[in-house]
């Protein structure tokens, strides 16, 4: 469509939309070393997307070789798709006007389609005029994936995957919550989801696979009496583990964000926005260490 240029039905829409994102995709690795391991992880899946898309397109026939060749040209096109087009039934579309519909955590519309396929926008409450409207792009929780795919920041994002990357998930990890959307520090509060407590404490069993057994049986059976006792008894080691991977993830932040700083804006336009994602990050691991520092200092009291 945009090859057609003024003939095509699309030109009003392909002509207001942004010419610069801030996407995974139109990141460069400068960007990915001055992230966090999971946010630079999936920006980078982005990037590798672009890369795919871009090598697919030089097959198909009816595209141009001058726009085939215009490598900012295609990203552009990757980044218009991929951040404005909806998943239906497995397949995406792109709805032009609809796509214009901002994402919050707080939503007030709702989308569905007919069986001809057209696509009618609704309001879920009563929106005042002149009001925005808003959509949930993805899992409000995890603010980093939002960033990686989208270019922007979710303020309203109510917690954040707490970063624990080192364990090696298995059957009964997923059945105690390991997964982006459940392990999470609530932002304005610093408190730690259950999920994570829980996951903590069944690495900490590795070495008695009997304990370990019996306290993720406690879990999934809803044995809250026995599941507190375990928590109880290891909490010291918990919290401690905890403590360190904040500690020690807040420590990795500040170096980055002191890379970050040093970046050149002209050449890295997009570190504003890194740094942006980055302090939301910080400031709610801030929140976590200030409740969780007195817990694990009572749990080992120091001697003298």
């Amino acid at each position: 469509e945009y090859q057609n240029g003024e003939e095509s039905p699309f030109f009003p829409w392909l002509n207001s939309l942004p010419r610069i994102y801030n996407s995974g995709a139109a990141m460069t690795p400068a960007c990915y070393d001055c992230l966090p391991p999971l946010a630079a992880a999936l920006a980078m899946e982005e990037r590798v997307k672009f890369i795919n898309c871009n090598q697919a397109l030089k097959t198909v026939p009816f595209i141009s070789d001058e726009i085939k060749n215009n490598k900012d040209l295609t990203r552009w096109a990757f980044n218009v798709v991929s951040t404005r087009s909806f998943s239906v039934d497995g397949e995406k579309v792109v709805v032009p006007i609809a796509d214009m519909i901002n994402h919050s955590t707080y939503t007030n519309v709702d989308i569905s389609y007919d069986d001809e396929g057209n696509c009618m926008v609704y309001t879920t409450n009563d929106v005042p005029a002149g009001s925005p409207l808003f959509m949930s792009y993805g899992d409000p929780t995890n603010p980093s994936a939002l960033f990686a795919k989208y270019g922007f920041v979710d303020e309203s994002s109510l917690a954040s995957f707490c970063k624990i990357m080192n364990i090696q998930k298995n059957s009964e990890l997923e059945d105690l919550g390991m997964d982006y959307s459940r392990m999470v520090f609530w932002k304005d509060t610093g408190e730690v989801a259950q999920e994570v407590l829980d996951v903590l404490l069944y690495t900490e069993l590795n070495g008695d696979r009997a304990s370990q057994q019996q306290f993720y049986l406690a879990c999934i059976n809803g044995d809250e009496q026995t599941k507190a006792v375990y928590h109880a008894q290891y909490q010291g080691d918990v919290y401690a583990t905890l403590k360190d991977h904040v500690d020690t993830f807040l420590e990795d932040l500040e170096d980055l964000m002191f890379k970050a700083s040093m970046k050149n804006l002209d050449t890295h336009p997009r570190i504003p926005l890194i740094m942006a994602h980055n302090q939301f990050v910080k400031e709610t691991f801030m929140r976590v260490k200030a409740n969780i520092d007195p817990i694990a200092a009572n749990s080992y009291p120091v001697l003298y």
